[in-house]
């Protein structure tokens, strides 16, 4: 069963981005954008809704 999660990408200076994601995804999106952009808050929990957009590109970040 795919579960999803919300994850919110909160540059230090500039744009949030809230998407969904799938729960194994999530993980190895946070900790790959933690690393190109340490300065960022990333965060991911189960606040999804169904107006949140899938993150694009998700299949890239399936295991």
């Amino acid at each position: 069963m795919m579960v999803d999660r919300h994850i919110r990408i909160k540059y230090a200076v500039g744009a949030v981005f809230d998407y969904r994601v799938s729960d194994t995804a999530a993980g190895q999106l946070a900790r790959t954008l933690h690393d190109w952009v340490p300065d960022a808050e990333i965060t991911v929990d189960d606040h999804v809704t169904d107006e949140l957009p899938v993150i694009p590109c998700a299949t890239l970040w399936e295991p």
